[in-house]
């Protein structure tokens, strides 16, 4: 197992200039090869991309978040499942460069450094008007405050070894049984965090909830396409930042290139779990936003609910009614477009 080597973690920028080809991944999670393991073996693809980043001599950043230690228990276990692609990385760093700005998965930031020789950060700056960071410093849960952060994401990779289930969000995305029932039981605590706030409140305390009110609405803006909160707090950070014209985040997995509407941009650079092989590209001009395996770009279309604020002001107890449709079934996943993945206890296909 792997400590975190700085809980407060030190900042340290590093800087690219605007006339280099840079090309941006984050969010790998590679984990132990198991069915658990949500990179999904697509080891050859991301192969294929660093050959692409080598062959056009471009700089590859990798946006946090490169290795799940919670879901692999030890980097032992990580070698071996992806022995190919991390000496690549390694290769890649030898004759490219390769930037890491550390995620708030990075347990030893050493390992990054020194075995790989990647050049280690918690900031990167594009010229002077661009941004670089891993995002969870915009994440209203985990702040920059990662000492609690660890142990919980631990155990919710244990829960889902145990039941075989992915336990995440959204839910329409992760409809299994189990994750039906946790979603059953998580309405009745939000029900009765309901009811204790309402006596607190009645009482002249309503302090007393406070901490649980912010962890329900996290969950709930979570469920309603804003994972992470990652771009409330981004929306709340970049109209304050007259220093800058663009911001580069990884950590939310929700891939896209947003103008914002103030004139600024936001970038996120997705990530490489279960179905998805995103990546970012800055060409000198603009970024593009592209999935490696399906060509697909991005823009805002992943966005264009919360920018339109379509969901603003919805808690937990209205989405259930609009949701629920009884017998731990649920609309959003009944008639929900995204088809449920598969359950880390199915067999998946072969890399290519």
């Amino acid at each position: 197992m792997f400590s975190w080597s700085a809980p407060q973690p030190l900042h340290v920028t590093r800087t690219l200039p605007l006339d280099r080809r840079v090309y941006f991944i984050s969010d790998l999670h590679l984990g132990d090869g198991t069915r658990s393991d949500t990179f999904m073996g697509k080891d050859r693809d991301l192969i294929g991309l660093l050959d692409r980043v080598r062959t056009e001599q471009a700089h590859l950043v990798i946006v946090g978040d490169a290795i799940d230690f919670p879901q692999a228990w030890s980097m032992s276990r990580v070698l071996r499942a992806h022995s190919r692609l991390i000496g690549e990385l390694s290769r890649l760093a030898d004759t490219n460069g390769v930037t890491y700005i550390w995620g708030n998965h990075d347990y030893d930031i050493s390992l990054f450094k020194d075995l790989l020789r990647f050049d280690v950060c918690s900031s990167l700056k594009m010229g002077d008007r661009i941004l670089v960071e891993h995002g969870y410093q915009y994440d209203r849960h985990l702040g920059a405050d990662l000492s609690t952060a660890h142990f919980s994401t631990l155990i919710h990779h244990l829960a889902e070894r145990v039941t075989g289930q992915w336990l995440r969000l959204p839910l329409a995305q992760f409809y299994n049984p189990f994750n039906r029932v946790a979603f059953w039981f998580f309405h009745k605590a939000a029900m009765l965090a309901d009811l204790q706030d309402r006596f607190w409140t009645r009482v002249g305390r309503p302090d007393v909830m406070a901490e649980k009110k912010r962890a329900i609405g996290y969950w709930t803006r979570n469920q309603l396409g804003d994972a992470a909160m990652l771009f409330d707090g981004v929306c709340r950070f970049l109209p304050t930042a007259d220093h800058l014209d663009a911001l580069v985040c990884g950590h939310s997995h929700i891939p896209g290139r947003i103008q914002m509407p103030d004139g600024k941009l936001y970038v996120n650079t997705g990530s490489w779990t279960f179905a998805s092989s995103q990546y970012a590209v800055w060409d000198g001009e603009d970024f593009i936003v592209r999935d490696w395996i399906s060509g697909k770009v991005y823009q805002d279309e992943l966005y264009q609910g919360l920018l339109r604020g379509d969901t603003d002001g919805q808690g937990v107890l209205e989405w259930w009614s609009e949701n629920y449709l009884g017998w731990l079934r649920y609309r959003c996943g009944e008639e929900g477009a995204l088809p449920p993945l598969p359950s880390p206890l199915v067999p998946r296909s072969t890399a290519k």
